[in-house]
Formats: C-alpha cells, structure tokens, sequence
C-alpha cells in the first residue's frame, strides 16, 4: 500500500513538474500581437529582424532553426579581438599557424609566414576580405591556441544569450559542430556594435594595407556587404556587418543599420544569389517604416527606464502594464493587444519619487520577455517542499495505520 502511494505521490510531482516546465520552456517563435505591420516574404530558409538595443524582434522566420554561419562566424572573432587587445597598433607575425587556410579556395589576404601586420590591419583583413588565415593567426595571438579562442567564442555566445550555438574554428569554415541560428547571430552583432572600432571597421566599404616586410605592393581590400558599398543596394544608415559563403551555408549576411534613433538588425541564412541584399533591404524599410522606439516610464517620470517598440502612431501609454512579485525583485511586464513586449525589473521596496539622493535611487535592468528564468527556481523549490511534505504526511499516516494494527493484533 505504502510503495503505491508513493507511487502516485511521485506520478504527481512530475506532472506537476511537466506543467511548470511546460509553461516556461521558451518559445521558439515570436509572437506578434493582432494587428502588427505585416511583414514581407524572404526567400532564404531563416531570417530575422531586431531591435539592438532592446532585443525585440520584429520579423521571424524560423529564426531559431540552426544553420552554417559560413564567415559571419568572423562577428564574433572580430568582437573578441576588440575586447581583448586594447592597442590596435600592436604587430602580429604570422606564423606556420596559417598554413592549411592557405589552400586554394579559401577566403585570403596570402598572408607569409613570418609577415607583420598591426592588430588593426588584421581586423580589416577579417572583416572586409574575410580573410581565413588572419583570424586563425589572431586566434592564436589572442588566447594562445586556437582551441583557447574558441572556447572564449562559446563563453562570449553564452553570455549574450546565444541559445543554439557552437564555434569550433574563428573563421567559419564548414565543420558539423560550427553552427548558429539568425537569432543568436542577431544577439552577437547587437553587442559588436557598441563599439565603435567594430564599426568603423565593419562599415567601411575599402581599406588599403600598405607594403609590409615581407609583402611589397599595397593591398586594397573592398567590403563584399553590397549594402555598405556604393551601388543598387546600397542602404542609408547602415553601419556594420559581415557576408559569408560556403557550399554547406549557402550565402549569409548579417547587417545593422541605424536611423530616426533606432538600430536594426537583419540576418538572413541560406540564401540564392543576390536574395541576400535584396531581402536585407526589403526587412529594414518594414522595419524603419512600421515601427519606432517608445518611452516607458517607471521609477522616474522624467527620465525612461527603458524603450519598446511599438507600431508608427501607437505609444506606450496604450500598454497593458502588470506587476508581479517574487522574493525581493519586482517585474513589470507591458502588454499590447494581448502578447507581452517587453518587462522591466526592479528590486523591492519600489521608490516611486526620485530623489536628490542616489543613496536612495532605485536602478532598474531592462530584460526581453522569454528571460523569466528566474522564477523557475522560485517555483522548483515550492513543488520539492510540497512533494517532502506529502511524503511526510504520507510516512506519518503509513506509521499510525501499522501501529493500529499492531495493538489491534495484540
């Protein structure tokens, strides 16, 4: 009797814990409230456009599928160099290191052995010419290995939330253990262009590398992201990005472009021909003409505490706003026409007038809504009490009926 109540006790804690698991699993696909500018058709397999600084997406097609980055892979090895090497003047030697990205048919700057290139030069290198042996050596000049540097690409990814990524080279090259998905390249470019390096080197349409030591003719390199170069698809405000191409990835293209105070980010993966520009530019005029950034005021009326994006004509104060508690942190969560935004995140006790001191000054972190993480532990802790207790009571009861019987017996 005792093994099938516990038998059931236990059944009904795991289809408690299925429920809860059920209710925050995060959701593959974004939801858009009714009534939300209709977005226009892609022809590549995944795509996605967001907003950098708020994260919310704003177009999705199949944005979490995962796909070959192919040489926007070089993102990220260009953010890490950035934020590992503060003096772009430093020299590099290439090394024997560079020899297999050598090969015909690989993306290079024919980089010597034994050649010397500041840490800047290299970067254009990467990001304008894609060059494969030049991330490989400042791989290398980075961490130590190349080994090294990839495990900081998989921490970096994490850190920014990258869900469904794994690096395993800092230049791309097919490999069934490299791979990303639009969202994650999406989150990767958002955190690249606030620095301003980045930008300056990933938005410029050419850069010349002068004679070097062991190279004497100039190199002129030209960005191969048509949106960046004068031309057809040429895009105003855009400002960063990085093309890729594999026979396992197909085209690839990763863009950012800024206006009217509000960045964007496209990625478009596995893409025919010249549907990369095309639909890159199709996803930001949707994007720039539908939408803009909102105010949302919290802690301080005068100041916002964060941005939603909102369609043309619509502002925050049409929101649907709800609180909810847990221990010492307070959420608050906007809502338009039925689907969450965006959320705020306060601790508690909640100051509602600022003051003059900033002793008393409340701050306020901004989190995208599907990052209600937190909460699970809250929950998971609450059902494992349930669960100890009904067992408890459950041991208590089993004791008191064989003491029962026992005197019943006697």
């Amino acid at each position: 009797m005792k093994k099938k109540l516990l038998s059931k006790s236990c059944l009904a804690f795991l289809l408690s814990l299925s429920l809860i698991l059920s209710v925050f699993s995060p959701v593959q696909a974004a939801e858009f409230p009714s009534g939300w500018p209709q977005g226009p058709e892609i022809a590549e397999e995944t795509g996605i456009l967001m907003e950098a600084t708020t994260g919310q997406v704003l177009f999705d097609k199949e944005m979490d599928e995962i796909r070959y980055p192919a040489s926007t892979t070089k993102i990220m090895t260009a953010l890490l160099i950035l934020e590992n090497v503060k003096d772009l003047s430093q020299t590099v030697t290439f090394t024997d290191v560079i020899t297999p990205d050598l090969a015909p048919g690989n993306s290079t700057i024919n980089a010597q052995i034994g050649e010397q290139l500041t840490v800047e030069e290299c970067l254009y290198g990467i990001m304008l010419a894609s060059a494969n042996e030049v991330c490989t050596q400042m791989a290398v000049y980075v961490a130590g290995s190349v080994e090294n540097f990839v495990s900081m690409m998989n921490k970096r990814a994490a850190e920014l939330g990258c869900e469904n990524t794994h690096f395993v080279n800092a230049n791309g090259l097919p490999d069934p253990n490299h791979y990303t998905t639009a969202h994650d390249l999406a989150r990767i470019l958002a955190e690249a262009i606030k620095n301003e390096d980045f930008c300056k080197i990933s938005g410029s349409a050419s850069y010349t590398i002068p004679p070097t030591n062991m190279t004497p003719y100039s190199r002129n390199l030209e960005n191969s992201n048509a949106l960046i170069k004068e031309g057809e698809y040429h895009y105003e405000g855009v400002i960063a990005g990085k093309t890729g191409h594999t026979e396992a990835a197909k085209n690839t293209l990763v863009t950012a472009a800024s206006r009217d105070g509000m960045t964007l980010v496209c990625v478009v993966l596995r893409s025919d021909g010249e549907n990369r520009f095309i639909d890159t530019v199709s996803l930001f005029d949707y994007g720039f003409n539908n939408f803009h950034l909102s105010p949302l005021y919290w802690l301080d009326p005068q100041n916002p505490s964060g941005y939603v994006v909102l369609p043309k004509g619509i502002e925050s104060n049409v929101l649907t706003v709800t609180d909810k508690d847990s221990e010492s942190i307070r959420t608050r969560t906007y809502t338009y026409q039925g689907t969450a935004l965006y959320s705020l995140q306060s601790s508690i006790p909640i100051l509602l007038e600022p003051t003059d001191s900033t002793e008393n000054t409340q701050t306020s972190s901004l989190y995208q809504i599907g990052g209600l993480d937190y909460l699970f532990p809250g929950m998971m802790g609450i059902l494992a009490a349930l669960f100890l207790a009904e067992i408890l009571l459950l041991g208590y009861s089993f004791s008191s009926k064989k003491k029962s019987i026992q005197r019943n017996s006697q």
